[in-house]
């Protein structure tokens, strides 16, 4: 299916690795330029190189990629990045809000200073890149925007108190915004991932093991089971969601969040 996003734009934050790389690369499938922004400089730049790499099967080049260090929370940086990806091609069509953290913690160990933390990696990370982005898709009349949110939003844990507090600020953030740029042909939606094979699961498994002193494959069981499909998603899965959302065949989808976890949440309304 041909999605018609051939020459777009797209701008994808914390695309070193896992969910944001995979955002990137099927984008680039797609026919769209990218360029890529993490905090980790060598980790980017291998990125780069390999999304350059496999430009040429998705009928590109290597100049269609375009990179650049990017701590989210500090706005000089943001506007840099930003500034230099519209200098090399031009535009901006979409925008992916992918970097952030996902820290666990209860309302006793949840210090201010982590709280502040995961608020300024996500939040005003996210917001800051809205912001540097909105003038030049208003210029345009068009524009896509989607966030990452983790399903902690919808579904809060005592263990999880800071990315739970964290990310429905974030789904407040994505239906304020949609709703402000709606009539600028500018749709901004979320997609919540849970269970999704990364280092953070990864980082989950091992603590499994180290608390319950059981192997691997017990460990990671318990995340396979936790939903009807009994497996975890792959970062593509939520890549190929988030390449439907920002194409013209979603136009009618807008200030959404939408879930991929193999229906994990078995709420009905929401």
């Amino acid at each position: 299916m041909d999605l018609g996003l051939r020459g777009k734009v797209a701008l994808i934050t914390g695309a070193s690795r896992g969910i944001g790389k995979a955002i990137a690369q099927s984008l680039m499938n797609e026919g769209c330029r990218v360029a890529i922004c993490a905090r980790d400089s060598g980790r980017l730049r291998a990125a780069v190189a390999e999304l350059s790499h496999g430009a040429s099967e998705a009928g590109a080049t290597s100049d269609d990629v375009f990179g650049l260090p990017t701590d989210v929370t500090d706005d000089a940086a943001v506007q840099k990045f930003v500034a230099g990806a519209h200098e090399k091609f031009g535009r901006v069509d979409i925008l992916v809000n992918n970097a952030g953290t996902h820290l666990r913690g209860t309302v006793d160990t949840t210090t201010l200073d982590i709280l502040e933390r995961q608020l300024h990696d996500k939040v005003f990370g996210f917001f800051s890149m809205i912001k540097a982005v909105l003038p030049i898709m208003r210029a345009q009349k068009d524009g896509r925007i989607v966030n990452v949110i983790g399903q902690a939003a919808r579904h809060p844990h005592p263990d999880r108190f800071p990315s739970g507090v964290t990310n429905a600020a974030c789904m407040a953030l994505t239906k304020s915004v949609a709703d402000a740029v709606a009539r600028d042909n500018i749709r901004v939606n979320a997609v919540c991932p849970q269970y999704i094979e990364s280092e953070l699961l990864a980082s989950l498994i091992d603590k499994e093991m180290r608390e319950r002193k059981v192997d691997r494959a017990t460990a990671a069981g318990g995340f396979s089971r936790s939903n009807p499909l009994g497996r975890t998603g792959t970062p593509e899965e939520v890549a190929d969601l988030v390449s439907f959302l920002v194409s013209d065949s979603a136009n009618f989808v807008a200030g959404s969040a939408v879930s991929i976890d193999g229906g994990y949440h078995r709420y009905v309304f929401g």
